[in-house]
């Protein structure tokens, strides 16, 4: 027999609670009567008896039994039998990594569905399912007890989030479309409530933990070489901590500094002119639950020279940009795109023109066409006065608008989701669009050409939307399961994984979508190599404290559990309500109430 809501059963721990009203001693009442010899036999018997006894009514039992039973039926009590199709969904996100005791919460959790797996008969199936980065079935046929405890001690836990996924509906689903008589789910998560088939089984507790939350390696600026690199440290605790945290390249401690970080806060700690090397590594010196959020990971900066596709029927203006120190220009007609585009530029401008696709380099738009997707273009404007502008922003830096005046514009409809970055009472005159590895950057004025300082409003301008791309470069830092993109694979080309798994790449491939774990990613063709960085982004897998519950709400009860389930909690409940009917009848209220009134009528009568 199970109980599907046991913590009703700590109900009758209360039972002993009815036994007052018989232990309280009514108010005396004063009475008149013509003799008491009647009472004197009676009170030396009850002298001989200092504590007496309790005189319990029968009543009084028929109210126990009512509600042992109520109790009972809450806690939803079934008869089952040994289930043989049984499904088990394991949760191999990260936090399954935090450690309880010098255990992993993932070990802790194969260690309890092998005690599941142990009570299926023999001729029982097992089907393991994966919540992570989505819920898989690990194997299409299903396995036998046996089989199940050997494909679980290779599974491990990613470097990744919790996918979004309902389990009350996930659970019931799979239990009613694939006739299990049993869906367990092991999760670190608390388990709320549970129905006739699934079952939530938690491991873990609530624990402090501390978390790099962010690293950024980047260069002052285009013209400024000199490397720069933050980080930022989340304490996910009651109290303050002081940490040492490092900065490593190839290995080798860089920098090094005590970093304080407020309870619940966070704290950001900055480097400057450390040695150059093609990816860096920062790491917190601490043992806490999670080690994997202790350490991240970002490449080197692109070179200082940055290349710029120019496509514009304007050749002369696009080529004033080659002035600029670091920057090289390639002008090209707008029918020539074609043959250049997704070349390894740096940043694309198309001025005067769209392309029919967004390119995959980051873009700038100037004055575009109506033909595209990112914005609509309103009437022309002569003059324009800029009257807000977002601050702090990297295109607005240093920027004096009073003396910013575009003497052609056209104000900007956004059609996507994005960034107005400065706005003219007609509307936006700049708009930013940054998108996973990926920026973009629309102007209804155009900036052309670059006259230095000649028009330092328009220069220093220029010269912030140039940094801005020159940054996005460090964009190949992103989260743990964004794909890697995959252009002109050749033959021989092959991509690393952090753990030094090297993977041939084939051309048909359009991206690697595997980065599930934290780390550098190397890709190889021909005699050059590209690296890309992965972390783990999401905080609540650091935040050890507290785990959203998973609330199992409805009856995930189909045909297939009828075998081995028989709730009998109904009949429990029917029982309770025919007993308080029959004491209804026994001890009637409306008579209890009704004799005094009855008794001083016919004293009154008399």
């Amino acid at each position: 027999m199970e109980f599907l809501n046991p913590a009703a059963l700590f109900g009758l721990l209360a039972l002993p609670l009815l036994l007052i009203p018989y232990l309280v001693r009514k108010k005396p009442r004063r009475l008149v009567f013509s003799s008491v010899l009647l009472f004197l036999e009676a009170g030396a018997q009850a002298g001989g008896r200092p504590l007496g006894r309790i005189n319990l009514p029968p009543i009084f039992f028929l109210h126990l039994l009512l509600l042992a039973l109520l109790i009972l039926a809450l806690s939803e009590p079934v008869f089952s039998v040994r289930p043989t199709n049984v499904a088990i969904l394991l949760d191999n996100s990260a936090s399954m990594q935090a450690m309880e005791d010098g255990r992993t919460r993932l070990s802790l959790a194969q260690e309890k569905i092998g005690d599941v797996i142990g009570e299926i008969g023999l001729g029982g199936q097992v089907d393991l399912y994966l919540t992570t980065p989505r819920l898989t079935k690990v194997q299409e046929e299903p396995f036998t007890p046996a089989q199940a405890l050997n494909a679980l001690k290779d599974i491990k836990a990613y470097d990744l989030g919790d996918p979004p996924l309902d389990y009350d509906r996930v659970l019931s689903q799979l239990a009613r479309e694939q006739g299990y008589e049993r869906v367990y789910f092991f999760t670190d998560h608390p388990g709320a409530g549970q129905t006739a088939v699934a079952r939530v089984i938690s491991v873990g507790r609530p624990q402090a933990n501390l978390a790099v939350t962010a690293f950024d390696v980047h260069r002052a600026s285009l013209i400024n070489a000199r490397l720069q690199a933050s980080a930022v440290v989340a304490n996910f605790s009651a109290k303050d901590e002081k940490i040492k945290i490092a900065l490593k390249g190839r290995g080798a401690t860089l920098a090094s500094r005590e970093l304080p970080v407020p309870a619940a806060g966070t704290a950001t700690a900055t480097f400057e002119g450390f040695a150059e090397h093609l990816s860096y590594e920062v790491a917190i010196e601490t043992r806490d639950a999670l080690a994997l959020d202790n350490r991240r990971f970002a490449v080197a900066p692109v070179p200082r020279n940055l290349r710029i596709l120019a496509v514009t029927p304007r050749p002369q203006a696009a080529a004033s940009l080659k002035s600029i120190q670091g920057v090289s220009v390639d002008v090209i007609s707008p029918s020539d795109y074609a043959k250049f585009g997704g070349r390894d530029y740096g940043l694309e401008v198309f001025h005067f023109s769209t392309p029919e696709q967004l390119p995959s380099n980051p873009a700038l738009f100037i004055l575009p066409p109506e033909s595209n997707s990112l914005v609509d273009l309103g009437a022309p404007l002569s003059n324009v006065q800029v009257s807000s502008w977002r601050e702090p922003h990297g295109l607005t830096r240093y920027v004096n608008f009073s003396l910013f005046r575009p003497t052609y514009a056209r104000p900007l409809k956004p059609q996507s989701a994005g960034q107005v970055v400065i706005e003219s009472p007609a509307g936006a005159l700049a708009f930013a669009v940054e998108r996973p590895g990926m920026r973009y950057l629309i102007l209804g004025f155009d900036p052309l050409p670059y006259l230095g300082r000649e028009n330092l409003p328009m220069s220093i301008f220029t010269l912030n939307f140039l940094d801005w791309f020159f940054d996005s470069g460090g964009l190949r830092s992103q989260a743990t399961g964004a794909p890697i993109p995959l252009t002109a694979v050749q033959p021989g080309d092959s991509l690393v994984t952090p753990a030094g798994e090297k993977i041939a790449l084939k051309s048909a491939f359009g991206s690697f979508a595997a980065t599930f774990h934290q780390g550098i990613y190397q890709r190889v063709r021909g005699g050059a190599s590209e690296l890309y960085a992965r972390n783990l982004d999401d905080l609540g897998e650091s935040d050890l404290r507290t785990s959203m519950p998973i609330e199992l709400r409805g009856d995930a009860a189909n045909s297939g559990s009828a075998s081995v389930l028989f709730s009998f909690w109904p009949y429990l409940l029917l029982a309770s309500l025919l007993l308080l009917l029959a004491e209804w009848f026994i001890n009637p209220r409306w008579a209890r109430r009704a004799a005094p009134a009855m008794r001083r009528g016919w004293r009154g009568a008399a």
